[in-house]
């Protein structure tokens, strides 16, 4: 017998979960969740614009850092 679970509500998609999985995602670390937890509730749109975001600010803080060193 197979005794499937079905959430009847999925996870709504706030920020903070789109801004959650992107970190971690950039960080190459994965929960215990599987991927199919993770991934229906998320818009890809968000997901995208949310990647994007912190890369610019992972760019700008390597280039901030940079300017800094050459200067002292």
């Amino acid at each position: 017998m197979n005794d499937v679970v079905v959430n009847p509500q999925p996870p709504k998609d706030g920020l903070f979960r789109t801004i959650r999985t992107v970190a971690w995602a950039l960080l190459g670390i994965r929960g215990h969740k599987p991927y199919t937890h993770d991934a229906p509730p998320l818009s890809p749109v968000k997901l995208l614009i949310t990647a994007l975001a912190f890369m610019l600010v992972f760019v700008l803080s390597l280039v901030s850092v940079a300017i800094y060193i050459s200067r002292h």
